[in-house]
Formats: C-alpha cells, structure tokens, sequence
C-alpha cells in the first residue's frame, strides 16, 4: 500500500499547493473507514475540534504567519501517556472514567510542534504484555493480517500507522512494546536512549527499563516525531541539529556490525525468523558495511536474571498501590499481579545482583563496541500470532517458561538502555512480517537514525535496479 510520506505532506502544505486539510484528509478518512475494524485508535476526539484546528492553521497560513513544523499532521496518543481533556485509561477499568487534567511534558512538545491529537491509541492494561488487548476495549488488529495481533504494547500505535490512519505514532519500549509490534506491522521503529523524551524519572532511583519512542513507515518519518517529542522545534536550535536533518548526512566510513543470531543458541526462533534476517543483512553486504557473526561470551541468562528482577521490582514500584486496594486489585489481570508478588519477594542481595549483573553487561559491550559500530538481531523470535492467543507459550517446541520469555532478544539493548531501531526486513512465505534491530552504542541516537536510514535507502536503490 503506498502512503504519502511526512516529507510530501509538509513540502505539499509549505508550497500551497493544498489545504492543510486536504493533505491531511486521507488520514482522517482512513480512521473512518479502517479503525472499526482495526481497534486502533480506542479514543477519538470530536471532528468539530479536529476540524477546528485544521482550519485555523490554515487561516494562519494564509495572513503569512509562520506556522509551526508539524502544523496540521495528526497523532493518536499512546494510552499509557496523560492527555488534557480526554479519556486516559492506562487499558486499565480502574482508570475508565480518568479523564486527563494536563499533558505529559511530551505530549506538550508534540502539540507545539503542530501535531493535532485526534485520539489514544489501544494497549495492553499497563502497557504490561506483548499483545495488544485490554477488558475495556478489546483487542487491536493486524493491517497485514486482522486475524493476527498487532504485537504490544504499541499494537494500537503500529495498527494505525501501517494502516494509513497516522503519519506517525508515538509508543513506549520497555520489552519490546515498540520493536514487537514494529516487527509484527513492518514498520520502522525507535526505542531512543532513556529520557532522551522527556518522561518522569523511577522515584525508586531503579536503573531506567523503559524509554519513550516512536513509530513510522520511514526513518525519515520517524525523524520528523522524534524531534517533535524531544522538543527540538521548539528550542530554536540550528537546522543540523534536528534529527530530521541529521539523518540525511551520508555515511562516509565503514561500518562495522555484529550479527548475534541466536546468542550463542540461546534464543529460539520460530522458524524462518532467521532465514529471513541472514538473507536481509546479505543485501547490505558492500565495501562500506562489514557484518560478522559474533557468538558472545556474555551467559544471556544473567542478561535474564538481571532483567527479571529489575522489571518485577519497576512494575511493583509502579502498580503496588493498586495491588493493596483489593476493589482495584480485582482488575489487574493475572500477569501484573505476577509481576508484582514476584517484586515483593525480592530481598535487598537480589536487587544488588541484579544491578551488579547489569553493570557487567555494560562492561562487556562497550568491550564490544570499541570493534563493532552496531549489534544487529531479529526484533522479534515469533511471527504475529493469533489475536485471540495471550502469549505464545511455546516457539519451536520449546516451553517458555514466563508470560514474556517470547520476547527475550529484545533485552539486551534494554537492559543497558542501548538506542535500538527495528526496521523491516522482509516477509514470509504466509506474507507474514518480521524486523531486525539495529542496536547502537550507548547514546548514539542520531548515528542509529542515520544508518537506519542509509540501509533504507542502500536497500532502496538495490529494489529499482
């Protein structure tokens, strides 16, 4: 399905040649026709504002006032991030009737960039699990697939962009909640660097697990949201250093990458994941971009250990006091009430372990990194399944033995708060989707968006040839 990118969109607007309405409108109609079916966008915001806004920009416009950025390019807020005036659930019936009394500092940056909110976007209760569905709203559906999830916990954020209904969408990625449904909706997306958006600190002064990101059928796409989310815009800063220019810069060196496949045969793929990944990376192979396969030497199940313990101990800080109120208690659904009673367990050694292990991680990969630019690995160890299963409870046979062992690959950027993209690299023979990550060094966010976007282009020319 061909799309107008966020660039077409915003030349079309600067140069006249349209309304803003009408270079928005093929969005809003795409909600109309696609989110009944789709359950994307959970909460939607009067057309009579929607409509409101879009004009006004354009009376703007036409008095010669400069408009802002993004004036005019519709979003559907993630449901986890507090939004003024509208409902704000958390996917959770505790928060069913949470209208919201102010905005998160990036839902601010996003309206004055220009952004026009129109709605939330569906997630799992909590954003808690890699499948989006919640008892308030149901489940989101696959573009690709409407018998398949979306992926979680941005299944709603993915299922409208990959369906036209947004340009962009922001998401959040603590265990994948960006890369799983980027992956499952072959889409471009960017777990950036913890705090690089603003977003409340751990008041636990845990190390941070969760990062504020996006989502988008481009890099470039993608750069024009994240600018917007950091407040790039609106700090005056030069042109070469908003992201959205930053990713056009050529890459003149080599690039190094490391390919950690299986980590050393202890994620399981179902299969095909790896057949299309190693077939992908061969068509990046050229004098400028070197990848090897590394088998590291690091155990992955102390990646685990370490991981486990410190999001049992985030999510029990978190959610406790719902946990202790026994009416709000009987709406947490069984895997958040895991994740708690596991955080009330862990004893004082447990918790030093744990961020002892993870320091030894970030130890071991800046060893890594002074020979490789990037870690490359498959986004995702499973195809979207069905939007009727919980979880995948097995992957080739083999037993997972948590509610979120499926998602294991996706923590070692995590853990060590690593900025990651998922970009798409190809489909099965079912015309099912999968995503590779593009990890980088630590805080190297533009150079991620930069290669991101050379491999795009690199891939690109190689398909008109």
């Amino acid at each position: 399905m061909k799309f107008k990118s966020v660039e077409d969109v915003l030349k079309s607007i600067h140069d006249s040649n349209e309304s803003i309405l009408d270079a928005t409108s093929k969005f809003l109609e795409n909600i109309n026709s696609k989110n009944t079916v789709l359950n994307a966008i959970v909460t939607s915001c009067e057309e009579t504002e929607i409509q409101y806004c879009l004009d006004n920009f354009d009376k703007l416009r036409k008095t010669g006032q400069k408009l802002p950025p993004l004036a005019g390019l519709p979003i559907a807020i993630k449901d986890l991030q507090e939004t003024k005036g509208i409902l704000t659930t958390f996917g959770s019936k505790i928060f069913r009737k949470n209208i919201g009394r102010t905005d998160s500092p990036m839902v601010r940056n996003l309206k004055k960039a220009g952004c026009i909110v129109v709605g939330k976007t569906n997630v799992p209760e909590f954003g808690i699990g890699g499948q989006t569905f919640n008892s308030l709203f149901g489940a989101t559906l696959n573009p690709i697939d409407t018998k398949l999830t979306s992926g979680g916990s941005s299944g709603g954020a993915a299922a409208a962009v990959a369906s036209g209904m947004l340009p962009f969408a922001d998401g959040s990625d603590m265990m994948g909640s960006i890369r799983t449904p980027s992956s499952f909706c072959s889409l471009y997306g960017f777990r950036p660097t913890p705090h690089l958006i603003p977003t409340p600190r751990n008041k636990e002064n845990l190390p941070p697990l969760s990062s504020l990101g996006g989502l988008a059928r481009s890099t470039k796409c993608l750069s024009f949201l994240l600018d917007a989310q950091v407040g790039n815009f609106n700090s005056f800063r030069a042109p070469n250093r908003l992201f959205s220019e930053i990713v056009n810069i050529p890459i003149r060196s080599e690039i190094r990458c490391a390919w950690l496949g299986s980590f050393n045969g202890n994620y399981t793929y179902e299969s095909g994941i790896d057949e299309l990944c190693t077939s992908y990376l061969k068509t990046l192979d050229s004098p400028q971009i070197k990848i090897e396969t590394v088998n590291p030497s690091f155990p992955a199940e102390q990646i685990w250990d370490s991981w486990t313990v410190l999001r049992c101990k985030t999510i029990q800080s978190e959610l406790q006091h719902h946990y202790l109120n026994l009416e709000e208690k009987k709406l947490l659904k069984p895997e958040i009430l895991w994740e708690i009673e596991q955080g009330l367990k862990i004893t004082k050694n447990s918790l030093e372990t744990a961020i002892f292990l993870r320091e030894k991680w970030i130890v071991f990969l800046k060893s890594l990194f002074k020979v490789y630019d990037f870690l490359l690995l498959p986004s995702a160890q499973v195809f979207p399944f069905s939007a009727k299963q919980r979880y995948p409870s097995a992957i080739n046979g083999v037993k997972m033995d948590t509610y979120h062992r499926w998602m294991e690959v996706v923590i070692p950027a995590s853990l060590a708060g690593l900025p990651t993209m998922s970009i798409p690299c190809g489909f099965d023979s079912r015309g099912l989707p999968v995503g590779i990550q593009l990890i980088g060094k630590f805080k190297s966010d533009a150079e991620v968006l930069r290669v991101s976007n050379w491999f795009e282009r690199f891939r690109c020319c190689l398909t008109n040839q």
